[in-house]
């Protein structure tokens, strides 16, 4: 879901961002989608990677390293998917002039995926391969001179000398992808259009053949890392601090009478589904919307569905796993699970207020009465949300007489 939604955002960013630009524009834009990529395979990685859910199973099934490898590549496939769609979309989307200029769009295009592609290979043979060396940090066999700075010297990062080399990792996996775009944006501006192929081309190379090197003995690299991670993320004896769940007293806003069932909510809500994520993509894409100046009608479709998406999360409450329905109604009548299923959906209600004021801040479209009216609008999805869900779930138990 997040990835479908951000891939949503991103992709009508660049149809807007790149419309009426010419192929030059397009191109430097290419070029800046592909910095940001590097940025983004320098940071996603371990954490899309690591620590791999399915280990156990990979274990029993005991496969070759080059299947390892391919399944964990697969795993990164988001990731670039994420980052492809758009800068197609850069390249092409030209509803003026759609056939014009094919040659230098593909070109373009061309040398951004290269430089993305790149990007990507090279962050994923770096990370896929640390867990031997994070273990040698952890261990005290490597990183002695951190390890100096920090005990005598007072210098370094409060993390898990396990997590260090990762760090270093992140800095230069970025470092070596701006170097690649930088090199590529010089030889294009000084005309040397063939020799720009070679920045990508050479850490492509570089990468892939590192990657066919780890290849026989991939699955030492996958267990070790994975191993690593799992115990870092997981609550082992390097684990590093995990993020903390909403405390009670963060729901001070909520009656007293519905409170303590609106914090158990919150908490199994946010273990089931990361909504604040989603919910802060969705407004950033309703910022570039209206830098953009895009018409209300679209914005009004835009919020509505973000709003209806949000409220309706809360049907994963509804859940039998979730809300056993014996149990919930022991708990309270149907009457108080509506105004606490209604409370949980009302928790971004500030962000959501806040977001438009942002709007009308900023622009000059909209004013402070529209943002009235939207936060009427999602006081009464929370309502109508809660409502349904309730209704059919401990709504449609009936106690034994």
């Amino acid at each position: 879901m997040a990835y479908g939604l951000l891939l949503g955002v991103l992709s009508a960013a660049a149809l807007l961002l790149a419309a009426g630009a010419d192929p030059g524009t397009r191109a430097a834009g290419l070029r800046l989608w592909a910095l940001a990529g590097a940025a983004a395979f320098a940071v996603a990685p371990p954490n899309v990677l690591f620590p791999d859910p399915n280990v156990s199973m990979l274990q029993r099934l005991n496969w070759a390293p080059v299947r390892l490898l391919r399944y964990q590549a697969r795993r990164l496939g988001p990731l670039v998917l994420l980052l492809a769609v758009p800068a197609v979309l850069v390249a092409y989307g030209d509803p003026n002039g759609p056939l014009r200029d094919l040659g230098t769009k593909t070109v373009a295009l061309g040398q951004g995926l290269l430089l993305i592609g790149a990007a990507a290979l090279d962050s994923f043979v770096h990370f896929a391969t640390l867990g031997a060396r994070s273990q040698a940090w952890h261990e005290g066999r490597a990183g002695q001179w951190y390890a100096q700075a920090v005990e005598e010297q007072g210098q370094g990062v409060s993390l898990p000398r396990g997590l260090v080399p990762a760090l270093f990792a992140t800095t230069r996996c970025f470092a070596v992808g701006v170097s690649v775009v930088v090199a590529t944006a010089a030889a294009a501006a000084n005309g040397l259009y063939a020799l720009a192929w070679a920045p990508g081309c050479l850490l492509l190379g570089w990468a892939g053949l590192r990657l066919w090197r780890s290849r026989p003995a991939y699955d030492r690299h996958f267990y070790h890392t994975t191993a690593f991670y799992a115990e870092v993320l997981g609550g082992g004896t390097v684990a590093a601090t995990d993020r903390a769940p909403v405390p009670y007293d963060a729901l001070y806003w909520v009656p007293v009478r519905w409170r303590p069932a609106v914090w158990a909510s919150v908490r199994q809500l946010d273990r089931r589904l990361p909504l604040g994520r989603l919910v802060a993509v969705a407004h950033l894409g309703l910022w570039l919307f209206c830098v953009r100046g895009v018409s209300p009608a679209f914005i009004t479709t835009y919020l509505t569905l973000i709003f209806t998406g949000q409220v309706a999360a809360c049907a994963v409450l509804g859940a039998p796993s979730a809300a056993p329905r014996p149990f919930q109604r022991a708990l309270q009548s149907v009457g108080d699970w509506i105004g606490t299923r209604t409370f949980v959906n009302l928790r971004w209600f500030g962000p959501h207020v806040g977001s438009l004021a942002l709007v009308v801040l900023f622009g000059t479209t909209y004013g402070w009465a529209w943002v009235g009216a939207w936060a009427a609008v999602h006081l009464g999805l929370s309502v109508a949300a809660a409502t349904v869900v309730t209704l059919a779930t401990e709504g449609s138990f009936r106690p034994a007489a």
